[in-house]
Protein backbone atom coordinates (compact mmCIF):
# COMPACT_ATOMS: atom_id res chain seq x y z
CA UNK A 1 0.00 0.00 0.00
CA UNK A 2 2.91 2.59 0.26
CA UNK A 3 4.20 1.89 -2.61
CA UNK A 4 0.85 2.39 -4.02
CA UNK A 5 0.51 5.57 -2.51
CA UNK A 6 3.95 7.02 -2.62
CA UNK A 7 4.93 5.77 -6.38
CA UNK A 8 2.35 4.65 -8.27
CA UNK A 9 -0.78 6.40 -7.92
CA UNK A 10 1.54 9.53 -8.81
CA UNK A 11 2.59 8.08 -11.61
CA UNK A 12 -1.18 7.41 -12.78
CA UNK A 13 -1.98 11.05 -12.24
CA UNK A 14 0.93 12.48 -13.86
CA UNK A 15 -0.40 10.33 -17.12
CA UNK A 16 -3.93 11.07 -17.10
CA UNK A 17 -4.58 7.08 -16.43
CA UNK A 18 -7.89 6.18 -13.96
CA UNK A 19 -7.14 2.17 -13.87
CA UNK A 20 -4.56 0.19 -13.00
CA UNK A 21 -3.39 -2.61 -15.75
CA UNK A 22 -0.34 -5.10 -16.44
CA UNK A 23 1.48 -2.62 -19.43
CA UNK A 24 1.17 0.14 -16.81
CA UNK A 25 3.55 -1.37 -14.43
CA UNK A 26 5.60 -2.25 -17.16
CA UNK A 27 5.87 1.47 -17.97
CA UNK A 28 6.58 2.41 -14.81
CA UNK A 29 9.05 0.22 -14.57
CA UNK A 30 11.10 1.29 -17.60
CA UNK A 31 10.34 5.21 -16.32
CA UNK A 32 12.13 4.91 -13.41
CA UNK A 33 15.74 5.63 -13.53
CA UNK A 34 18.72 2.11 -14.59
CA UNK A 35 19.90 2.22 -10.97
CA UNK A 36 16.55 2.53 -8.96
CA UNK A 37 15.48 -0.56 -10.51
CA UNK A 38 18.71 -2.51 -10.00
CA UNK A 39 18.68 -1.46 -6.60
CA UNK A 40 15.26 -1.98 -5.71
CA UNK A 41 13.84 -5.48 -6.44
CA UNK A 42 10.84 -5.20 -4.11
CA UNK A 43 9.38 -2.46 -6.34
CA UNK A 44 9.51 -5.04 -9.42
CA UNK A 45 7.85 -7.79 -6.67
CA UNK A 46 5.28 -5.42 -5.86
CA UNK A 47 4.62 -5.17 -9.64
CA UNK A 48 4.46 -8.66 -9.72
CA UNK A 49 1.98 -9.28 -6.82
CA UNK A 50 -0.60 -6.55 -8.16
CA UNK A 51 -0.31 -7.92 -11.75
CA UNK A 52 -0.90 -11.44 -10.21
CA UNK A 53 -4.06 -10.27 -8.49
CA UNK A 54 -4.99 -8.69 -10.97
CA UNK A 55 -5.02 -11.39 -14.05
CA UNK A 56 -5.47 -14.20 -11.35
CA UNK A 57 -7.14 -13.06 -8.14
CA UNK A 58 -4.65 -13.94 -6.12
CA UNK A 59 -0.51 -13.75 -5.10
CA UNK A 60 1.00 -16.66 -6.89
CA UNK A 61 4.31 -18.20 -5.97
CA UNK A 62 7.59 -17.48 -7.55
CA UNK A 63 9.12 -20.14 -8.79
CA UNK A 64 12.34 -19.14 -10.50
CA UNK A 65 12.69 -20.79 -14.04
CA UNK A 66 15.51 -23.77 -14.40
CA UNK A 67 18.35 -22.59 -16.97
CA UNK A 68 18.44 -23.76 -20.24
CA UNK A 69 20.99 -24.55 -22.04
CA UNK A 70 21.81 -25.11 -25.89
CA UNK A 71 23.06 -28.03 -26.86
CA UNK A 72 23.36 -27.63 -31.01
CA UNK A 73 26.83 -29.13 -32.05
CA UNK A 74 28.57 -32.27 -32.49
CA UNK A 75 29.14 -32.75 -29.38
CA UNK A 76 26.07 -31.31 -27.84
CA UNK A 77 24.06 -33.52 -29.90
CA UNK A 78 26.09 -36.60 -27.92
CA UNK A 79 25.32 -34.88 -24.42
CA UNK A 80 21.63 -35.10 -26.09
CA UNK A 81 21.98 -38.72 -26.45
CA UNK A 82 23.51 -39.19 -22.52
CA UNK A 83 20.65 -36.89 -21.42
CA UNK A 84 18.02 -39.49 -23.67
CA UNK A 85 19.54 -42.47 -21.85
CA UNK A 86 19.22 -41.40 -18.83
CA UNK A 87 15.78 -40.38 -19.24
CA UNK A 88 15.41 -43.87 -20.87
CA UNK A 89 16.25 -45.73 -17.56
CA UNK A 90 14.17 -43.36 -15.58
CA UNK A 91 16.38 -41.66 -13.03
CA UNK A 92 14.60 -39.32 -10.71
CA UNK A 93 13.82 -35.60 -12.34
CA UNK A 94 16.57 -33.98 -9.88
CA UNK A 95 19.38 -36.68 -11.44
CA UNK A 96 18.40 -35.77 -14.85
CA UNK A 97 18.06 -32.20 -14.50
CA UNK A 98 21.94 -32.76 -12.80
CA UNK A 99 22.90 -34.34 -16.07
CA UNK A 100 21.41 -31.82 -18.07
CA UNK A 101 22.84 -28.41 -15.90
CA UNK A 102 26.52 -30.21 -15.65
CA UNK A 103 26.67 -31.24 -19.37
CA UNK A 104 25.12 -27.60 -20.61
CA UNK A 105 27.76 -25.93 -18.31
CA UNK A 106 30.39 -28.45 -19.54
CA UNK A 107 29.49 -27.22 -23.14
CA UNK A 108 30.07 -23.63 -22.33
CA UNK A 109 33.19 -24.74 -21.10
CA UNK A 110 34.79 -26.51 -24.00
CA UNK A 111 33.27 -23.84 -26.80
CA UNK A 112 35.25 -21.17 -24.36
CA UNK A 113 38.75 -23.59 -24.62
CA UNK A 114 37.99 -23.67 -28.87
CA UNK A 115 36.88 -27.36 -28.30
CA UNK A 116 33.45 -28.56 -30.71
CA UNK A 117 34.64 -31.88 -31.52
CA UNK A 118 34.25 -35.49 -30.05
CA UNK A 119 38.00 -35.42 -31.04
CA UNK A 120 39.12 -32.82 -29.74
CA UNK A 121 37.80 -34.00 -26.23
CA UNK A 122 40.37 -35.27 -23.61
CA UNK A 123 40.61 -36.77 -19.90
CA UNK A 124 42.63 -33.43 -19.16
CA UNK A 125 39.99 -30.95 -19.99
CA UNK A 126 37.38 -32.75 -18.48
CA UNK A 127 39.33 -32.90 -15.32
CA UNK A 128 39.54 -29.28 -15.33
CA UNK A 129 36.33 -28.85 -15.54
CA UNK A 130 35.76 -30.41 -12.56
CA UNK A 131 38.23 -28.67 -11.23
CA UNK A 132 37.12 -25.43 -11.87
CA UNK A 133 33.54 -25.94 -9.58
CA UNK A 134 33.08 -23.89 -6.50
CA UNK A 135 29.74 -25.36 -5.80
CA UNK A 136 28.80 -28.73 -6.05
CA UNK A 137 31.53 -30.76 -7.28
CA UNK A 138 30.90 -33.81 -6.52
CA UNK A 139 27.98 -33.89 -9.20
CA UNK A 140 30.02 -32.34 -12.06
CA UNK A 141 32.53 -35.58 -11.22
CA UNK A 142 29.64 -38.20 -10.90
CA UNK A 143 28.45 -36.90 -14.34
CA UNK A 144 31.78 -36.65 -15.86
CA UNK A 145 32.26 -40.60 -14.74
CA UNK A 146 29.14 -41.11 -16.56
CA UNK A 147 29.72 -39.13 -19.55
CA UNK A 148 32.97 -41.05 -19.94
CA UNK A 149 31.54 -44.51 -19.79
CA UNK A 150 28.99 -43.54 -22.53
CA UNK A 151 31.24 -42.33 -24.86
CA UNK A 152 33.48 -45.41 -24.61
CA UNK A 153 30.01 -48.03 -25.00
CA UNK A 154 28.79 -46.07 -28.09
CA UNK A 155 32.11 -46.30 -29.66
CA UNK A 156 32.69 -42.58 -29.56
CA UNK A 157 36.53 -42.74 -28.15
CA UNK A 158 38.57 -46.08 -27.31
CA UNK A 159 38.22 -47.96 -24.35
CA UNK A 160 41.10 -46.32 -22.62
CA UNK A 161 39.56 -43.02 -22.35
CA UNK A 162 38.78 -42.03 -18.93
CA UNK A 163 41.16 -43.46 -17.46
CA UNK A 164 42.37 -40.24 -15.71
CA UNK A 165 39.00 -39.45 -14.65
CA UNK A 166 38.04 -43.06 -13.23
CA UNK A 167 41.20 -43.00 -11.71
CA UNK A 168 40.97 -39.66 -10.17
CA UNK A 169 39.40 -40.08 -6.22
CA UNK A 170 37.14 -37.07 -5.59
CA UNK A 171 35.24 -35.87 -3.81
CA UNK A 172 36.81 -37.90 -0.26
CA UNK A 173 33.78 -38.77 1.93
CA UNK A 174 33.74 -37.98 5.39
CA UNK A 175 35.41 -40.95 7.48
CA UNK A 176 32.65 -40.56 10.18
CA UNK A 177 28.82 -39.62 9.78
CA UNK A 178 28.52 -35.92 12.31
CA UNK A 179 26.48 -36.91 15.23
CA UNK A 180 25.50 -33.90 18.32
CA UNK A 181 24.91 -35.42 21.76
CA UNK A 182 21.17 -34.90 23.43
CA UNK A 183 22.85 -32.04 25.18
CA UNK A 184 24.13 -30.69 21.92
CA UNK A 185 20.37 -31.54 19.83
CA UNK A 186 18.42 -29.82 23.28
CA UNK A 187 21.10 -26.74 23.16
CA UNK A 188 19.79 -25.78 19.07
CA UNK A 189 16.35 -26.33 19.88
CA UNK A 190 16.48 -24.07 22.78
CA UNK A 191 18.49 -21.52 20.32
CA UNK A 192 14.78 -21.40 17.97
CA UNK A 193 13.06 -18.32 19.01
CA UNK A 194 8.95 -19.81 19.22
CA UNK A 195 8.47 -16.41 20.11
CA UNK A 196 9.31 -14.68 16.58
CA UNK A 197 7.48 -14.89 13.63
CA UNK A 198 8.57 -18.73 11.83
CA UNK A 199 10.08 -19.72 15.58
CA UNK A 200 7.03 -22.33 16.29
CA UNK A 201 6.73 -23.90 12.80
CA UNK A 202 10.94 -24.03 12.92
CA UNK A 203 11.11 -25.53 16.41
CA UNK A 204 8.33 -28.29 15.22
CA UNK A 205 9.69 -29.11 12.08
CA UNK A 206 13.26 -29.47 14.12
CA UNK A 207 11.74 -31.41 15.88
CA UNK A 208 10.88 -34.12 13.32
CA UNK A 209 14.40 -34.45 11.98
CA UNK A 210 16.02 -34.46 15.69
CA UNK A 211 13.66 -36.82 17.50
CA UNK A 212 11.86 -38.97 14.16
CA UNK A 213 14.36 -38.91 11.85
CA UNK A 214 13.05 -37.39 9.03
CA UNK A 215 14.55 -35.86 5.83
CA UNK A 216 14.04 -32.51 4.86
CA UNK A 217 12.04 -33.59 1.91
CA UNK A 218 9.71 -35.31 3.82
CA UNK A 219 9.21 -32.37 6.75
CA UNK A 220 7.96 -29.99 3.79
CA UNK A 221 5.91 -32.39 2.09
CA UNK A 222 4.02 -33.38 5.33
CA UNK A 223 0.20 -33.31 4.97
CA UNK A 224 -2.37 -33.49 7.63
CA UNK A 225 -3.69 -36.91 6.17
CA UNK A 226 -0.07 -38.54 6.86
CA UNK A 227 -1.02 -37.73 10.66
CA UNK A 228 -3.03 -39.91 13.09
CA UNK A 229 -3.87 -37.86 16.29
CA UNK A 230 -6.30 -40.99 17.26
CA UNK A 231 -3.46 -43.28 17.11
CA UNK A 232 -0.50 -41.09 17.23
CA UNK A 233 1.33 -41.81 14.91
CA UNK A 234 2.79 -40.38 11.22
CA UNK A 235 2.57 -42.20 8.09
CA UNK A 236 4.25 -41.03 4.75
CA UNK A 237 5.55 -42.38 1.66
CA UNK A 238 9.44 -41.12 1.93
CA UNK A 239 9.94 -38.99 -0.97
CA UNK A 240 14.32 -40.12 -1.45
CA UNK A 241 13.28 -43.98 -1.24
CA UNK A 242 9.61 -44.18 -1.74
CA UNK A 243 9.18 -46.76 1.29
CA UNK A 244 6.56 -46.37 3.59
CA UNK A 245 7.51 -45.31 7.04
CA UNK A 246 5.06 -45.39 10.27
CA UNK A 247 6.74 -43.27 13.34
CA UNK A 248 5.14 -42.70 16.55
CA UNK A 249 3.90 -39.28 17.29
CA UNK A 250 5.83 -38.75 20.55
CA UNK A 251 4.20 -36.19 23.20
CA UNK A 252 6.99 -33.85 22.54
CA UNK A 253 6.84 -33.60 18.66
CA UNK A 254 2.56 -33.82 18.89
CA UNK A 255 2.97 -30.68 21.57
CA UNK A 256 5.26 -28.79 19.04
CA UNK A 257 2.87 -29.62 16.41
CA UNK A 258 -0.12 -28.20 18.24
CA UNK A 259 1.77 -25.55 19.15
CA UNK A 260 2.12 -24.27 15.37
CA UNK A 261 -1.34 -25.08 13.97
CA UNK A 262 -3.05 -23.09 16.62
CA UNK A 263 -0.87 -20.20 16.83
CA UNK A 264 1.17 -19.40 13.71
CA UNK A 265 -0.11 -21.14 10.45
CA UNK A 266 -2.65 -19.95 8.28
CA UNK A 267 -5.19 -22.45 8.53
CA UNK A 268 -8.16 -20.91 6.23
CA UNK A 269 -5.91 -21.50 3.31
CA UNK A 270 -6.50 -24.69 0.76
CA UNK A 271 -3.14 -26.08 0.61
CA UNK A 272 -3.14 -29.36 3.11
CA UNK A 273 0.92 -28.97 4.31
CA UNK A 274 1.42 -28.71 7.44
CA UNK A 275 4.13 -26.51 7.19
CA UNK A 276 3.20 -23.50 5.52
CA UNK A 277 4.78 -19.83 4.30
CA UNK A 278 4.60 -17.22 6.74
CA UNK A 279 3.87 -14.75 3.60
CA UNK A 280 1.46 -15.38 0.65
CA UNK A 281 1.06 -16.67 -1.36
CA UNK A 282 0.13 -19.33 1.41
CA UNK A 283 1.64 -22.67 -0.30
CA UNK A 284 4.29 -25.33 1.53
CA UNK A 285 7.28 -23.97 2.88
CA UNK A 286 10.52 -24.35 0.95
CA UNK A 287 13.79 -27.12 1.83
CA UNK A 288 15.85 -24.12 1.98
CA UNK A 289 13.98 -22.04 4.24
CA UNK A 290 13.76 -25.10 6.18
CA UNK A 291 17.56 -25.10 5.94
CA UNK A 292 18.24 -21.59 6.93
CA UNK A 293 16.47 -21.65 10.04
CA UNK A 294 18.16 -24.94 10.77
CA UNK A 295 21.63 -23.25 9.80
CA UNK A 296 20.58 -20.08 11.99
CA UNK A 297 19.83 -22.27 15.15
CA UNK A 298 23.08 -23.91 15.44
CA UNK A 299 24.73 -20.74 15.44
CA UNK A 300 22.67 -19.32 17.97
CA UNK A 301 23.25 -22.35 20.05
CA UNK A 302 26.85 -21.74 20.34
CA UNK A 303 27.63 -25.75 19.52
CA UNK A 304 30.87 -26.43 18.32
CA UNK A 305 30.29 -27.47 14.77
CA UNK A 306 33.67 -27.87 13.72
CA UNK A 307 35.00 -30.39 11.25
CA UNK A 308 31.12 -31.42 11.50
CA UNK A 309 28.55 -31.46 9.51
CA UNK A 310 25.89 -29.34 11.06
CA UNK A 311 22.17 -29.66 9.19
CA UNK A 312 19.16 -31.63 9.28
CA UNK A 313 20.54 -34.52 7.98
CA UNK A 314 23.34 -34.40 10.95
CA UNK A 315 20.08 -34.72 13.47
CA UNK A 316 19.36 -37.94 11.67
CA UNK A 317 22.72 -39.31 12.16
CA UNK A 318 22.25 -38.47 15.82
CA UNK A 319 18.86 -40.54 16.26
CA UNK A 320 20.26 -43.56 14.74
CA UNK A 321 23.56 -43.28 16.89
CA UNK A 322 21.52 -42.65 19.83
CA UNK A 323 19.17 -45.98 18.35
CA UNK A 324 22.85 -48.13 18.39
CA UNK A 325 23.78 -46.98 21.58
CA UNK A 326 20.78 -48.39 23.31
CA UNK A 327 20.96 -51.53 21.62
CA UNK A 328 18.41 -51.90 19.20
CA UNK A 329 18.89 -54.17 16.46
CA UNK A 330 20.04 -53.19 12.91
CA UNK A 331 16.28 -53.77 11.40
CA UNK A 332 14.60 -51.53 13.52
CA UNK A 333 16.57 -48.64 13.10
CA UNK A 334 16.58 -49.09 9.29
CA UNK A 335 12.73 -49.28 9.42
CA UNK A 336 12.97 -46.15 12.02
CA UNK A 337 15.06 -43.99 9.06
CA UNK A 338 13.08 -45.67 6.33
CA UNK A 339 16.18 -47.32 4.95
CA UNK A 340 15.79 -50.03 2.26
CA UNK A 341 17.57 -52.25 3.98
CA UNK A 342 19.96 -52.79 6.36
CA UNK A 343 22.97 -52.59 4.60
CA UNK A 344 22.61 -48.76 4.70
CA UNK A 345 21.98 -48.23 8.31
CA UNK A 346 25.41 -50.58 8.74
CA UNK A 347 26.95 -47.01 8.17
CA UNK A 348 26.46 -45.41 11.35
CA UNK A 349 28.27 -48.81 13.17
CA UNK A 350 30.97 -46.69 12.90
CA UNK A 351 30.92 -44.30 15.32
CA UNK A 352 28.93 -46.95 17.93
CA UNK A 353 32.48 -47.02 20.10
CA UNK A 354 30.76 -48.33 22.51
CA UNK A 355 29.35 -51.43 20.42
CA UNK A 356 32.45 -51.93 18.85
CA UNK A 357 34.36 -52.55 21.60
CA UNK A 358 32.57 -55.95 22.39
CA UNK A 359 33.30 -57.03 18.84
CA UNK A 360 36.86 -57.22 20.25
CA UNK A 361 38.46 -60.52 20.57
CA UNK A 362 40.85 -60.84 23.67
CA UNK A 363 44.85 -61.25 22.46
CA UNK A 364 46.00 -64.58 24.23
CA UNK A 365 49.53 -64.33 25.77
CA UNK A 366 52.86 -65.25 24.17
CA UNK A 367 54.18 -68.46 25.47
CA UNK A 368 57.80 -67.90 26.47
CA UNK A 369 59.03 -71.05 24.89
CA UNK A 370 57.74 -69.28 21.58
CA UNK A 371 60.64 -66.70 21.78
CA UNK A 372 63.43 -69.71 23.33
CA UNK A 373 62.33 -72.14 20.12
CA UNK A 374 65.61 -72.99 18.10
CA UNK A 375 68.00 -71.57 20.06
CA UNK A 376 67.20 -68.26 20.35
CA UNK A 377 65.04 -65.49 20.10
CA UNK A 378 62.99 -64.94 16.99
CA UNK A 379 65.17 -67.30 15.54
CA UNK A 380 68.37 -65.91 15.97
Amino acid sequence: MQIWNSKLKPFLSAKGIEYYNCSIGENFLAALPEETVLMSSHLRRSITILDNVLLFGKICRYVPQKQEFDFSGEIGSVFLQLIDSKRAVRVSKGTLYVYVRVLGRLLTFLHLKSIDTLEDLSDKLLLEFVDSSQINPGHRFQVVKGLCKFLVEQGHKPSYFGTLVKGFRYPIREKLPSVYSTEEITAIGNAINRKELGGKRLYAAFLLGAILGLRRSDIVNLQFCNIDWERNTISLVQEKTKKRVELPLVKEVGSALIDYLKNERKNDCADKHVFLTLKPPYQKMSVDTLYAGIQTAIWDSGVNVKRRHHGMHAMRHSLATRLLKDEQPLPMIANVLGHSSSNSTKFYLRVDMDGLKKCLLPIPPVPLTFYEQKGGIFYE
